[in-house]
């Protein structure tokens, strides 16, 4: 049986959020609380190597690696917890043991790679989502058999789950075109990550695709919270040129990107849907609170992270197979911030 959060919670008397604290690391929660959350987990870890099939082995360790590079877009967003979260239950029921680790901005890249040497580990996952190539080029020296998880490079021969951010934003953009919206815009993100540049791959398709033009679509970019996107899109519609057409549409890169955006839009007198429609990306809890409810990309996190634990198992098992790149596919939630038009 595989022991979730919730349960734990339960065994403890403490909350689900309060476990996962525990778990990854995070402040909040007592010395006391974390060394018992950490000893049920490790138990139910050993517990369930004992009752999969090839049991009699010593338990293993993997590591996961929570890279960030910049610190602006992992975080404590629901997102990354839920990915973590899902390895660990994966994990658990592989019969291997978890040691989380977390690299933050300008922490020393070869003291922490030294750290992760001391540990005695069968192979390790890399939160991948702000890695630069150089940093996997970094990780590669640990010599380990390794998955990254939620980023991939297109050249590398290393094993990846990730979201499929070209065809997720690709069908956003298909769906904004169903609705009848022949301008498009695009909101990105400032940070420069493998996931954002194929968001824009996906957006350029779908331009490409429906046979529109640059012109068709303005790319602007703002900051990845809300509070930055917000100040960033007021400057930009108070010094937008004269010329500019505003899209009827607007495809975010996040849905922090577009519920900032949204803000800015609004108090500078647009109408959202009816004067200009917005779609997100992530489908984060505030996207059914914001002004109008957000249509959104959902995004299946529990299985990236259950997907990634397979793929190093099987790494781990198998160093020779072919190296492979999982995709992990997406829906759009329809909301109110979508308005349809009737097609040109």
């Amino acid at each position: 049986m595989r022991l979730r959060n919730k349960d734990i919670a339960r065994m403890l008397g403490i909350s689900p959020t309060a476990v996962s604290l525990a778990l990854n690391g995070k402040p909040g929660v007592s010395d006391e609380t974390r060394l018992k959350v950490l000893a049920i987990a490790n138990d139910a870890a050993g517990r369930a190597y004992h009752s999969v099939e090839g049991a009699g082995h010593e338990t293993q360790t993997v590591i996961l690696s929570v890279h960030k590079s910049t610190g602006k877009i992992i975080d404590d967003k629901p997102f990354f917890a839920n990915l973590i979260e899902s390895v660990q239950q994966e994990a658990m029921r592989e019969g291997y043991l978890v040691a989380l680790a977390h690299y933050v901005p300008g922490q020393d890249l070869k003291e922490y790679l030294d750290y992760l040497r001391g540990i005695d580990a069968a192979g390790i996952i890399v939160e991948a989502t702000e890695l630069t190539q150089e940093e996997l080029d970094a990780y590669k020296g640990l010599d380990l058999p390794m998955v990254l998880m939620d980023g991939y490079f297109d050249l590398e021969n290393v094993d990846a789950v990730t979201l499929d951010d070209t065809t997720a934003v690709y069908r956003a953009f298909s769906y904004a075109w169903d609705k009848g919206h022949r301008r498009i815009g695009f909101l990105a993100g400032d940070a420069r990550i493998q996931n954002f540049a194929h968001h824009r791959d996906g957006f350029f398709k779908g331009v490409r695709e429906h046979g529109l033009t640059p012109k068709d679509c303005p790319l602007i970019t703002l900051g990845n919270t809300v509070e930055d996107s917000y100040t960033a899109m007021r400057a930009q519609l108070a010094r937008r040129p004269l010329a500019f057409q505003m899209p009827t549409c607007w495809i975010a890169q996040l849905d922090y990107i577009a519920i900032g955006a949204m803000r800015a839009l609004q108090e500078a007198g647009y109408a959202v849907p009816d004067d200009v429609s917005m779609i997100g990306y992530d489908d984060i809890a505030l996207s059914t609170a914001s002004q109008p409810s957000l249509t959104t990309t959902r995004i299946n996190r529990s299985d990236c992270g259950l997907l990634a634990m397979q793929a190093l198992v099987r790494r781990i098992r198998y160093p020779m197979a072919a190296h492979t790149v999982t995709t992990v596919g997406s829906t759009i939630v329809e909301r109110k911030s979508v308005k349809t038009l009737s097609a040109e």
